[in-house]
């Protein structure tokens, strides 16, 4: 990525961009993990300001807490956001509950990954994670 500075100085909305993970199936099998990387060498830090997922399919009324997502600097870190259950009775579409964000700022040139971490029962759900990050100046 180049380190040359954007054209105009971001202010207010346009410091604020949306990243999105790719689409997890909440049972794709016990202790199994999969994990995306959201981003990688921005030219400034990045300041995380919100992490929540956003359900594709349905989720059942029992059983798609047993899975979970986290966020690092390396691949199934949890120094971002601790390991995080998913919700039960989501609708297509809904966003769940924002994440506990321990540390919101990743160094220019930093990492972001995001860890899925299913489940073995049959469990309707897919979602992708949906991460609010603000461009330091």
């Amino acid at each position: 990525m180049s380190k040359n500075k954007y054209p105009y100085i971001a202010r207010g909305n346009q410091r604020y961009v949306a990243f999105r993970s790719e689409t997890f199936n909440i049972d794709s099998g016990t202790a199994s993990t999969v994990d995306d990387v959201i981003f990688s060498d921005l030219p400034t830090d990045a300041i995380i300001v919100e992490v929540h997922p956003v359900y594709l399919t349905a989720t059942d009324t029992a059983g798609a807490a047993s899975a979970t997502y986290s966020l690092g600097t390396t691949a199934g870190g949890v120094d971002i956001v601790a390991a995080v259950a998913l919700e039960v009775s989501k609708a297509v579409g809904a966003a769940g509950a924002a994440a506990t964000i321990a540390v919101d700022r990743i160094a220019a040139g930093g990492t972001l990954f995001a860890r899925h971490s299913g489940i073995a029962a049959t469990e309707a759900g897919t979602y992708y994670l949906q991460i609010l990050v603000m461009l330091a100046p």
